[in-house]
């Protein structure tokens, strides 16, 4: 009879053991959990936020690339007042009409100039007046936009 009992007492044993194990493993979790959110959610929001910037960035080059075509073909456009725009306004116009969808057209800083038959630019050519010069010169429009990243934490990560 003593010998029956025996076996009994070491599986009682054994139920709390795995009970307690039990216990314990939802805390590793909650940890584990605490430890991957952080770098989870920089990831996920510093791919939000590339997506957003290179939605930025093509929209800029599209509207610089519209720009230049009303520059290829000489057209000008017609202000509010329905009287025609020198070449240069109506370039620059061109531009932030075509990037005013996605970014704030004030903000984007618009430079056009001449270039020579080497195709450099002039010396200082961001304190130059737009000047886009005859349709048979060569020219060079530059456009930039100052991209304010949304989340905080990414911004500092690539400075």
């Amino acid at each position: 009879m003593g010998g029956s009992m025996k076996p009994m007492k070491l599986q009682t044993t054994r139920w709390c053991l795995l009970r307690k194990n039990q216990h314990s493993e939802k805390g590793h979790t909650t940890v584990e959990l605490a430890l991957l959110i952080l770098p989870f959610l920089t990831m996920l929001f510093g791919v939000m936020e590339f997506g957003w910037y290179f939605l930025h960035q093509h929209t800029l080059q599209h509207a610089t690339r519209e720009g230049m075509r009303l520059a290829l073909v000489g057209e000008t456009l017609l202000d509010e007042q329905g009287q025609p725009m020198t070449r240069e306004d109506s370039i620059i116009q061109t531009i932030k009409d075509t990037a005013g969808g996605v970014m704030d057209s004030n903000q984007v800083q618009v430079w056009i100039f001449k270039v020579g038959s080497n195709y450099e630019s002039p010396m200082n050519w961001e304190d130059l007046a737009p000047n886009a010069g005859n349709p048979a010169d060569f020219m060079r429009v530059k456009t930039r936009y100052d991209y304010h990243f949304i989340f905080p934490v990414i911004g500092p990560l690539l400075s």
